[in-house]
């Protein structure tokens, strides 16, 4: 069922976005459709979420990379770091949500992920932690110290109302 929700999810961003989204033969790169079947029902298609609900990726996730904590922060995250996709598929998902759907926020020459270092860091799961308590930390220092819009911390300011 959930890969049948997702392939309809494939083909409507196919039909939304165009043939500039697809590769020369016209489907998804790899790392899209992989997004797209793992994150984007959530996520949405293209990073842009109710950030009240799920924290936004387009245009801030790439503010993570300013730090090693932040850096570090992303492939540790549970449903990431136990995603069911090897290392090399996952730093490319990753690669494919800081650089593309992150966009400008991925500070100037920042290294792509590679898959040892998504290896070394989701073997280290952030499930001994309050996830909402070190995300928050890790935005309002983003925020602070490296100019990060203050939408950023959308997400964390929604839960504390809760």
């Amino acid at each position: 069922m959930r890969r049948r929700v997702a392939a309809v999810a494939c083909a409507f961003a196919v039909m939304v976005a165009g043939p500039a989204a697809a590769g020369d033969d016209g489907s998804f790169q790899q790392a899209q459709s992989n997004y797209l079947l793992d994150c984007g029902g959530c996520h949405g298609l293209d990073g842009e979420s109710n950030a009240k609900l799920v924290p936004q990726l387009k245009g801030l996730v790439g503010y993570y990379l300013r730090t090693p904590e932040g850096r570090a922060y992303l492939p540790r995250l549970p449903n990431i770091a136990f995603a069911a996709l090897g290392d090399r598929e996952l730093a490319a998902v990753l690669n494919y949500i800081v650089f593309d759907l992150g966009g400008a926020s991925a500070p100037i020459g920042a290294k792509p992920y590679t898959a040892a270092e998504v290896a070394r860091w989701r073997a280290q799961p952030l499930t001994e932690v309050s996830l909402s308590t070190y995300r928050r930390g890790l935005a309002a220092m983003l925020i602070e110290r490296y100019g990060a819009p203050p939408a950023l911390r959308a997400y964390d300011e929604a839960n504390e109302e809760r």
